[in-house]
């Protein structure tokens, strides 16, 4: 079954826009994504349950990682002082764009592996990385607002969800992540860690968290839906179908969701 980012496709005019306006980044991420496929082959044998039981040998990711961390610093994608749930989406949104290039599927793999599957295990590491990384970069709190760098690392997700019994999705684009993909967690924010824990099909478009307070779950009443409009709030009303596509009679804007 194909990943469901695999099939991304990007613009050749961006991978020169990309290597033009990061360099850093362009000398940093193809060391990272060759210990990323080292290590994801090196894990991918499953046992009979289904859970990776191979031994994890990652060649120097975290060395490769470090020095990426330096790399967004210096193109200015981030600042020092940024949380570390910044800095993890920032570097999703670099790799994600990176692998549209042409660039390896089993690297993606791995870093759904380690920042999805293993987030706290992450975490833990990236912060220590972090701190060291604060008493050798002074003044690094400036960030680019070049809008075409922008747009590299610009989520692709909305903050418009809804929740149905198979799981969450996004109203605004089909990602869609299911109920075993998810864990509730209730500090420090109420929401879903995104782990893909379940099914493993990584989705490198997903954030790893959603806070309870995007999260909508739809009212049904005598075979009409009322949802909200993911641009102005409006409340709206249609009939109850499995699949429903909304426009929103106070701003007009169009979305899909299952109900």
């Amino acid at each position: 079954m194909p990943y469901p980012f695999e099939y991304a496709v990007v613009n050749k005019s961006d991978e020169r826009l990309f290597k033009e306006k990061l360099p850093h980044i362009s000398s940093s991420i193809p060391e990272l994504f060759r210990t990323m496929s080292i290590a994801y082959r090196s894990i991918e044998q499953r046992n009979i349950y289904g859970k990776y039981g191979g031994l994890r040998r990652d060649n120097g990711f975290e060395t490769a990682l470090n020095l990426l961390w330096v790399a967004m610093l210096n193109d200015k994608v981030i600042g020092i002082d940024a949380d570390i749930t910044t800095y993890i989406d920032t570097l999703r949104a670099l790799c994600l764009k990176w692998y549209k290039f042409g660039n390896s599927l089993d690297a993606c793999l791995f870093f759904g592996y380690y920042f999805y599957l293993f987030n706290s295990q992450s975490r833990f590491i990236i912060r220590d990385q972090i701190k060291d990384l604060k008493f050798l970069i002074d003044n690094a709190n400036q960030t680019t607002q070049d809008p075409s760098i922008l747009a590299f690392i610009s989520p692709s997700y909305s903050s418009a969800w809804y929740q149905t019994d198979d799981g969450i999705g996004d109203k605004l684009s089909n990602i869609f992540i299911k109920s075993g993909d998810l864990s509730k967690v209730g500090l420090p924010l109420p929401g879903y860690q995104i782990t893909f824990g379940q099914t493993y099909q990584y989705d490198l478009r997903a954030p790893h968290f959603i806070s309870a307070e995007q999260i909508e779950k739809p009212i049904i009443q005598d075979n009409k839906v009322i949802i909200t409009c993911p641009k102005c709030k409006q409340r709206c009303r249609g009939t109850k179908f499995e699949h429903i596509e909304m426009t929103c009679p106070k701003c007009s804007q169009k979305w899909a969701q299952h109900i």
